[in-house]
């Protein structure tokens, strides 16, 4: 079995594999070179948590089992750092009354006994949903309390939706909303956020999330907007772990938004539920499947490798070349708009784009299609 497709189908929440089998494969695999792509995808904590879960974690398996049982402690570790600021949020927004509901990261990780492995990635700021009115108030609630900006000399783009962030001594940043996404309006994101939310118990804390449904949409539209990194591991987490938990969604809702300029283009969208899908081993309803679009993930990896054998995870041209290869697999931009910028600089993007998706042809042409 190929290194990509194995790590595929050990982070397949389904398990359509035996474990005996996984486990068999992971002693013989010849790990050299797939710590990069690992954290490339952002799935150390993911993978480390699964190979417990089948039993190939075994202590002192050699340097990869090492290095990814470290990278997955630290991820761990800063995850508790994000937990003990949201619950200093939730404390400090509950005895001043301000309504608040928490999103992204912070409701996954509040989720996560009923959604497993909803936790098993990286967790770096606290999102929280406040009404617009009041929104103000909650800034200068957590200004008032000893927290300032994370950027002094930055600016939030004019109608951007959220605040800017904030952060304590503790340097995990708080990003207060107004909106979910730039094209939903403060009064529609409130709405669709307390509709069907529902309240738990976490961490000492009573805390307010969205429903499945909207916690599904999210994910979906905040991993469209980033671009370089819409089809990338631990975002396709986000809705993996709603989608294996088998929990009530509104697929009717979902695939009326599908056809909005919210979601567009709706290509990438049925692409990115088709993939998430995938991982988590479930079929998607009629309403939101385009058996024409499919994301081929295992072919999108075995490039991320050919690419991180010469450059580095965290390099910027390895980022334009995995989001331009699966650029020219749907044929479609996606993304914000380009912010203003210099020609110059918009010119040198645009010869970056170019190279990599030149770079992408000939990596096919070579016969990309063969494991190996």
């Amino acid at each position: 079995m190929h290194p990509t497709e194995l790590l595929l189908a050990t982070l397949r929440l389904g398990g359509k594999v035996a474990p005996e089998g996984l486990r068999a494969a992971w002693r013989a695999l010849p790990a050299t070179g797939l710590d990069r792509l690992i954290q490339f995808e952002g799935c150390e904590l993911w993978l480390h948590r699964r190979l417990a879960q089948i039993g190939a974690a075994e202590p002192g398996g050699g340097p990869f089992t090492g290095w990814l049982a470290q990278r997955a402690r630290d991820t761990a570790a800063r995850n508790l750092l994000v937990d003990a600021q949201t619950v200093d949020v939730v404390r400090l927004f509950t005895a001043h009354d301000v309504p608040h509901v928490l999103l992204k990261g912070a409701a996954r990780r509040a989720l996560a006994r009923r959604l497993p492995f909803a936790d098993a990635r990286a967790t770096r700021d606290v999102d929280v949903l406040v009404p617009a009115a009041r929104a103000e108030e909650a800034w200068l609630r957590l200004c008032a309390a000893g927290y300032e900006l994370v950027r002094p000399k930055g600016a939030i783009r004019p109608g951007h939706f959220h605040l800017p962030p904030l952060w304590n001594t503790a340097r995990v940043a708080v990003e207060l909303h107004t909106s979910t996404g730039p094209l939903v309006s403060p009064a529609e994101a409130w709405r669709r956020a307390t509709a069907g939310g529902c309240g738990l118990e976490w961490d000492g804390v009573h805390v307010h999330v969205p429903a499945a449904t909207e916690l599904l949409w999210h994910g979906l539209t905040h991993a469209v907007r980033h671009r370089a990194d819409t089809f990338r591991l631990r975002f396709l987490l986000d809705g993996t772990t709603i989608l294996a938990a088998g929990v009530a969604l509104d697929w009717e809702a979902i695939a009326c938004r599908l056809g909005t300029t919210e979601a567009a283009p709706v290509t990438v969208a049925h692409a990115w539920l088709g993939a998430a899908a995938e991982l988590a081993d479930v079929p998607l309803p009629r309403a939101v499947c385009d058996s024409e679009v499919r994301f081929d993930l295992a072919r999108a990896l075995r490039w991320h490798q050919s690419v991180l054998r010469v450059l580095p995870p965290n390099g910027r041209f390895a980022d334009v070349l995995a989001a331009e290869g699966a650029r020219l697999e749907l044929g479609e931009e996606w993304g914000h708009a380009p912010r203003p910028t210099s020609p110059l600089r918009l010119g040198a993007r645009q010869v970056r784009a170019a190279a990599a998706r030149g770079a992408y042809r000939v990596w096919r042409a070579r016969g990309a299609e063969l494991p190996g």
